[in-house]
């Protein structure tokens, strides 16, 4: 999987110098995409189908942070996955390209069907995929019926696929998101946070280099509640756990705990 900055298509398109990589055509879904959960796998499955039956290369754009940690700070209660983590699952589901987006003042007063344009002009997009309530654009004033609309008119295929739905044992139907499941983590629900995620909730702690302390401040993604928890690590080796109310606290170093 390649990987692209925004500043590199910017240049792109400035220079009129395209990476040759966008030569073919691709198909591409615009998201934040934390926690890569059952609806994200479903739309960006439906992504990959689309661009094998167009042959198209398949790509994502997304945001070094999630874009809640940055629009909703105040109340923001951590991100479910880091860069590096959601980096490998796109690369697992085998995507041809990535462009990581810095969320700054720039990128959030371009209105939608520039910035869209921009993705025609400079990365050759044939094709965009998203769920039904995607919006994009300065304000988010650009909604899925002005992307259709665009699509249109610049020969851009359009796909919007619905929302999934969990079904929980009160019999509640809830649809999937990034904010229930780190609703679900924070309460130490963490069954059916495997079952949303397909895969077991993962705290990144690389950049720790090995603490068996660490500060909660330092942490940016979310946590489950004070008390004691048995995890694995990297090797799938049982690790006991403290959380506290100011620290982390290992029974030996780890590069990675699956709750």
């Amino acid at each position: 999987m390649k990987t692209f900055y925004w500043n590199d298509i910017l240049t792109f398109l400035n220079t009129g110098k395209i990476d040759d990589f966008f030569t073919r055509g691709c198909g591409i879904s615009i998201g934040s995409f934390d926690g890569f959960h059952k609806g994200h796998r479903f739309l960006l499955s439906t992504l990959k189908q689309e661009c094998k039956s167009n042959d198209l290369n398949s790509g994502i754009v997304t945001f070094k942070r999630p874009l809640p940690s940055i629009k909703h700070s105040e109340d923001y209660t951590g991100d479910l996955t880091t860069l590096n983590q959601r980096l490998k699952l796109f690369d697992s589901m085998g995507f041809d390209f990535v462009i990581l987006v810095d969320f700054d003042d720039s990128f959030a007063s371009m209105l939608g069907c520039d910035f869209l344009n921009i993705l025609v002009n400079a990365c050759n997009m044939e094709l965009i995929a998203e769920g039904i309530d995607f919006r994009c654009g300065f304000k988010g004033a650009t909604d899925t019926q002005a992307i259709n609309y665009w699509g249109k008119q610049n020969n851009v295929s359009t796909v919007f696929v619905d929302p999934v739905y969990y079904l929980e044992i009160t019999g509640n139907e809830e649809r999937v998101s990034s904010s229930f499941i780190r609703q679900k983590i924070q309460n130490g629900f963490f069954t059916p946070v495997e079952e949303l995620l397909e895969r077991k909730y993962e705290l990144d702690l690389e950049e720790f280099d090995g603490k068996t302390e660490i500060e909660k401040s330092q942490i940016l993604q979310v946590l489950p509640p004070e008390g004691v928890y048995h995890c694995l690590n990297e090797q799938n080796e049982d690790v006991r756990i403290e959380i506290t109310g100011e620290r982390l606290l290992l029974e030996l170093p780890c590069r990675l705990l699956k709750f």
